[in-house]
């Protein structure tokens, strides 16, 4: 870049300690008349970004089942419990029915009247036989859903235990029933969406970490989903060793997402370097004893460094921000900074 001659005494200095600097080196300059100032500087220098972040995550099932609640009811019977396997069809709870067995007596009643009305009538008793059939049915099909059952072989995920004798509200929550071959390692809400499908992940579990891909993130997931979910795949039975061998690893409940992002041969100076506002970032080039506040174009900020797109080349000697305070002087403007 073509900056201003720099000062003898400046360029000697830079002579001496030579062009490739850490940003743990310092350098002393006379700054527009003012006091000698400290500063760190680094060399805006092509190198490889490289940054791991530990992620939170759930062992679970993130695909159960809720069951609710069909009315309100008393519980008279419940056999959920958390971490049960059941099969398709076992009762879990019954609600009390009795006032709707009431119903069911007299509807039984009506229809029994409508079908002897039909045998001799024409086509308006027929027509109200069927009608009166209907809504018994429809009743006996309420009734049936005072007992809950398992909709398939599955695994009990979760459920709140009702207790025989409390009343429940219609659409309360009953429990949560997973296929037992579900289980997976997810993530769930905002930090989701920093995931995308086929990723190349690590997860660790109980102290062993193993290689994962994500098998659903929010970016391949469809329009009306409602959940933010991204789910990683460990590989075939991986999940299901780890939980024959060490179940209290996966009934922990936790594991820890690795996600691991690169820059390969990326124009890099240190964060310290780089200044932004609400619209622009900035770094400050010290040039002999000029200093200059250019506008820069920043990419990712991996690992303690920010990638410079385009602003400055290679070379370039940059200020770490914090290092030294500029003080205003008769040849600088007045908030310190110098003048173009």
């Amino acid at each position: 870049m073509n900056f201003k001659p720099a000062a003898a005494a400046a360029a000697v200095l830079l002579a001496l300690t030579g062009c490739s600097r850490s940003a743990t080196e310092e350098i002393r300059l006379p700054i527009y008349g003012g006091s000698e100032i400290s500063y760190e500087i680094a060399e805006a220098k092509y190198m490889d970004l490289t940054e791991t972040n530990a992620i939170a995550a759930t062992i679970g099932y993130p695909y159960a089942t809720n069951l609710v609640f069909p009315a309100e009811a008393q519980v008279v019977s419940t056999s959920v419990v958390n971490n049960s396997y059941v099969h398709e069809g076992d009762v879990l709870a019954e609600l009390d029915s009795s006032a709707l067995d009431f119903d069911i007596d007299k509807q039984k009643t009506i229809v029994n009247a409508a079908y002897n009305a039909s045998l001799s009538g024409g086509t308006a008793a027929q027509l109200q036989y069927q009608i009166e059939q209907l809504s018994l049915d429809m009743l006996l099909a309420k009734k049936d859903s005072y007992t809950i059952r398992a909709p398939f072989d599955g695994v009990i995920t979760f459920s709140l235990r009702a207790s025989v004798g409390s009343v429940v509200e219609e659409g309360g929550y009953c429990c949560s029933i997973s296929p037992a071959d579900m289980a997976a390692v997810y993530i769930e809400g905002g930090q989701a969406a920093q995931f995308r499908f086929g990723q190349k992940v690590q997860v660790k579990i109980d102290g062993v970490t193993y290689d994962a891909t994500v098998a659903e993130a929010p970016d391949s997931a469809p329009d009306t989903a409602g959940v933010q979910r991204a789910v990683f795949d460990l590989g075939e039975g991986v999940l299901g060793k780890i939980y024959e061998e060490t179940p209290l690893a996966i009934s922990a409940g936790w594991a820890t997402v690795y996600v691991t992002e690169t820059r390969d041969n990326v124009l890099a100076v240190p964060d310290s370097a780089v200044s932004s506002t609400a619209s622009n970032s900035y770094v400050t080039v010290v040039d002999g004893e000029e200093r200059y506040k250019l506008p820069v174009t920043v990419g990712k900020s991996l690992g303690g460094y920010t990638e410079i797109i385009n602003g400055i080349s290679e070379g370039d000697i940059v200020m770490a921000e914090g290092s030294g305070v500029f003080s205003s002087s008769g040849n600088s403007g007045n908030d310190g900074e110098p003048q173009d």
